[in-house]
């Protein structure tokens, strides 16, 4: 959709909610909003905010993500934005509200965001490019949180003196305050050793990001969340035997990966032996899933296709920008959500297990080549429960019975191969 269609930073917009807080020093006023998309401001400036919006790092593609699969809940899933205003106004009939920001040149240094620029970013990014038909209802169903700070400024057109050092600290606390993940702890303290020797010959290896700050596009986290996904005592762990509690909690699969390192370093290492043939499998899914959907793919409404053309006509359910594969960065035709490949990512699970003399992990057949010979089965037993979720990725990465159906698939499958090869037929 096109941005300059919504409401400016300065026009009256409608609010979901609205609560004062009152400042125990009485020297700003704070008023927390919930506001949907559809009415959230396209313009607001970057003033006061001392970090420009950087849309490659890894904070910024997790709010992405959160986007794309979990609209729905982006309220409860990121903290918001913080905009330093002058004033505002709230009408209680119509739940409307009103920010005073900069007027002048000198004022834009003032007022404005001051925190939650990637936010604002992706939030922006995000809305352009959902196609028109989708567009309206999916913004109003999605909400951000806003914070407005508003200085006493004691007649002074901009702050001065104590308030403006106050508004540097509250600044500087907000922007600074990054928190040491478990990945970089992890990567310090050698617990990823394994994982590198495992994946070290691999043409991906110089992109994962191991740690904080390091440039990659591949996160270390998102290949522990993969492995989680076909360790056994995870699983064992979970509701139903299946993983479906692996998608969208990289921190709980991490701190699972820590667990397993200490309580059974010996079987977790023979497991991570498989991890390059488990990310080629599931970079193999991507590419060619849409391949053996049965129906026309791109008329999904969360798909979208690459043409830079038809997105230069306007068409936004094109893409301007070639989308590739989440591991090998390999060129799609199609950009869809990733969530829809858990459920047949894990399936292969069934083909994987201990060898009976050695105890290192095999598998039964070749997990790559057996989707290529199935894939057009599997698919008719998976995308029935894709539609009956109607393609939410969130319900279908963690859904139980999706899980289920798509394993029982493969493993019908490969009882079947087992039969012929023995020459039974039925």
């Amino acid at each position: 959709m096109q941005l300059d269609t919504l409401k400016k930073c300065t026009d009256w917009f409608r609010v979901h909610s609205l609560r004062d807080l009152e400042d125990p020093g009485s020297r700003v006023a704070r008023k927390e909003i919930v506001v949907s998309l559809d009415q959230y401001p396209h313009d607001f400036g970057l003033g006061p905010n001392p970090r420009e919006p950087n849309l490659t790092s890894e904070v910024s593609k997790a709010i992405r993500d959160t986007l794309d699969d979990d609209w729905k809940d982006f309220h409860l899933l990121n903290r918001g934005v913080t905009v330093l205003a002058k004033e505002i106004d709230y009408d209680n009939r119509s739940q409307r509200v009103r920010l005073f920001l900069d007027e002048t040149e000198e004022e834009k240094k003032f007022f404005g965001l001051l925190d939650g620029g990637n936010t604002n970013a992706r939030i922006n990014v995000w809305r352009e490019g959902l196609d028109d038909q989708v567009a309206q209802p999916r913004l109003a169903e999605t909400f951000v949180n806003m914070q407005v700070l508003i200085p006493q400024m004691k007649g002074a057109s901009v702050p001065a003196g104590e308030m403006l050092d106050l508004l540097n600290d509250i600044k500087e606390a907000r922007n600074t305050s990054v928190q040491v993940k478990k990945k970089s702890l992890a990567d310090a303290r050698n617990h990823f050793e394994a994982l590198k020797q495992a994946l070290e010959h691999e043409s991906y290896f110089p992109e994962i990001s191991w740690h904080e700050g390091q440039n990659g596009g591949v996160d270390a986290q998102q290949i522990v969340t993969l492995l989680m996904v076909y360790y056994p005592s995870f699983s064992a762990a979970a509701e139903g035997g299946e993983p479906s509690n692996a998608y969208g909690h990289k921190e709980r699969c991490l701190d699972a990966f820590l667990e397993y390192a200490k309580k059974e370093p010996q079987v977790l290492e023979k497991w991570i032996k498989i991890l390059p043939t488990l990310i080629t499998l599931f970079d193999t899914l991507q590419m060619e899933f849409p391949d053996h959907y049965p129906g026309y793919f791109g008329k999904i409404t969360e798909v979208q296709i690459y043409n830079e053309k038809k997105f230069e006509r306007g068409n936004k359910k094109y893409r301007k920008t070639i989308p590739t594969s989440q591991f090998l960065r390999r060129e799609m035709k199609y950009s869809y959500p990733v969530g829809w490949l858990y459920p047949l990512f894990a399936a292969f699970r069934f083909l994987a297990g201990p060898d009976k003399t050695t105890g290192e992990i095999i598998w039964k057949k070749d997990p790559v080549q057996f989707w290529k010979d199935h894939a057009k089965a599997i698919c008719d037993q998976y995308v029935p429960h894709i539609v009956a979720k109607d393609y939410a990725p969130k319900k279908i990465a963690t859904d139980l019975l999706c899980y289920q159906a798509v394993r029982r698939a493969v493993s019908d499958l490969y009882k079947d191969e087992l039969l012929r090869e023995a020459g039974i037929t039925a």
